[in-house]
């Protein structure tokens, strides 16, 4: 399970990332998606091996930033905890969790290939949508749903869920456990180290 939260967490940047740089608000998430999943593989193909990685990874991490609410995905990963901390706290904790995300998982989009992807369905019920998909990986075919947000006239990821394990929930539990142990700034000094 843990192994696929983790491959979960590297296919969230497959979501909004569309050529064009301002979607319409009426735009199709699901077809957004295969637009995505073509584009990365096209990247992934045009820079290939350890010789091209910085570009290759520059060029991914251009898509990849402005397609996350990381606003919303790091409100929701605090839970409560959110109100507990000040304005500079919470804009602090979102710089570190969105980079922690994108540097972790940036080598794991370059393995997205052809056919590994399967674009099902999409439900919108605007200002929200939830995209479905079926991603073989190793061997093994599991379902993962994308919850994204219509935001400045865009869909955003905000959560991903995998056999009815959320992303946010995930990291909520988590960062609580460490909150209630080290406090706040224990959970920020953890993030920071791994981001290091």
């Amino acid at each position: 399970m843990i192994k696929k939260i983790a491959f979960l967490v590297a296919l969230l940047p497959l979501i909004g990332l569309t050529a064009p740089k301002i979607a319409r608000a009426d735009a199709s998430p699901k077809a957004d998606m295969q637009q995505t999943i073509d584009q990365i593989i096209k990247i992934a193909s045009a820079l290939p091996g350890d010789d091209k990685k910085i570009e290759r990874r520059q060029k991914l991490r251009e898509l990849i930033n402005p397609k996350f609410n990381f606003n919303e995905m790091s409100k929701r990963s605090l839970g409560a905890n959110w109100n507990d901390i000040t304005p500079q706290e919470q804009a602090d904790f979102t710089h570190v969790f969105s980079e922690l995300l994108a540097r972790t998982y940036l080598s794991k989009i370059e393995t997205v290939k052809p056919g590994m992807v399967t674009v099902e369905s999409e439900q919108v019920e605007a200002p929200r949508a939830v995209v479905k998909t079926t991603v073989v990986s190793k061997g093994d075919t599991f379902p993962i749903d994308y919850k994204l947000m219509l935001q400045g006239g865009s869909w955003q990821v905000y959560d991903v869920v995998i056999e009815n394990i959320g992303l946010v929930a995930n990291y909520r539990n988590e960062f609580s456990g460490i909150i209630r142990k080290d406090k706040f700034s224990g959970l920020m000094e953890r993030l920071r180290k791994k981001v290091e």
